[in-house]
């Protein structure tokens, strides 16, 4: 009786009824290409500034939030912060581009999650440029044949990044050039005081 309940139990294990669940791997790079597919296809947009293109891979309530801490709920509200931030009357930044570079990714069913660096790089209106290299993360869905990007999360190092530095030094120079105007201010009033005439001089 024992040697036939061993014999169940190693059958159990070694058997090939456990093997079902192998073609879950073919199922997964099916996905993992798909989403390559997808992250190409955002790039390449977004570096050749086609905004109508770029919302195609956006889900219909897509939730974007910027390196500014703005956030965008929709592909209609997304197309309006880029025409406000790269076009319209007084636009901030003239160029940007992309190089994402991914350091992780998790595909549970229909549902994903990248993360990684962007590597991105603004050039502002006035010239300057910000390599910001920003922090991602993206959660994507299935939506029927299709991957979408259901939300995207950009950051940047709020205390070591291109815009602190010039926010530093532009607050330096203030700085400097209002110790300098106090100081020629002391100045003309010291030397006032020094030839002001002694009163009750014969």
């Amino acid at each position: 009786m024992k040697k036939y309940l061993l014999i169940i139990i190693v059958s159990l294990i070694f058997v090939p009824t456990a093997l079902p669940a192998q073609p879950s791997a073919p199922a997964d790079t099916e996905a993992g290409q798909a989403i390559t597919r997808l992250r190409e296809g955002l790039v390449d947009s977004f570096n050749h500034g086609d905004i109508d293109r770029l919302l195609t891979y956006l889900d219909t309530n897509a939730v974007v939030t910027w390196q500014n801490g703005e956030v965008c709920e929709g592909p209609a509200a997304v197309k309006a912060y880029y025409e406000r931030m790269m076009k319209g009357d007084h636009p901030v930044v003239s160029k940007v581009t992309a190089d994402p570079k991914i350091l992780g990714r998790q595909v549970q069913g229909d549902w994903a999650v990248s993360w990684g660096s962007l590597n991105d790089r603004f050039v502002l209106t006035d010239g300057r440029e910000l390599p910001l290299d920003s922090r991602f993360t993206a959660t994507i869905v299935r939506r029927g044949d299709r991957w979408l990007v259901s939300a995207f999360h950009v950051s940047v190092n709020a205390f070591e990044n291109p815009v602190m530095a010039l926010v530093i030094k532009k607050v330096s120079l203030l700085v400097g050039l209002g110790g300098l105007v106090i100081g020629l201010l002391v100045g003309v009033v010291v030397t006032r005081c020094l030839r002001r005439p002694k009163s009750g001089a014969a």
